[in-house]
């Protein structure tokens, strides 16, 4: 038994559902696609390990080498700006 109250609290609700079709096509598209992932790599937990073949790697170290050489020219042209305005605000 409870105390008696004047307004009701409400109960938490649940979340029911049920699909209403089969999407055969979906499916198709599910098993193609894991079929697929299968032939070029295998599954290693969650993800996909590709075949190491000679070659595999070289487009990543060719775009991994772009980006060094681009961030390090950023990273100059950021330095010598701020010392420009360093010098600037100490010394104009």
């Amino acid at each position: 038994m409870g105390i008696p109250r004047f307004f009701k609290i409400p109960q938490h609700k649940q979340f029911h559902y049920e699909p209403l079709y089969y999407d055969e096509r979906k499916e198709k598209l599910q098993e193609r696609i894991k079929r697929i992932e299968q032939e070029y790599g295998v599954k290693n937990g969650e993800e996909y390990v590709r075949s190491l073949t000679k070659g595999s790697f070289s487009h990543y170290y060719d775009r991994k080498r772009k980006t060094q050489r681009y961030s390090t020219t950023r990273l100059i042209i950021i330095i010598i700006f701020l010392l420009f305005v360093a010098y600037y605000l100490f010394f104009v």
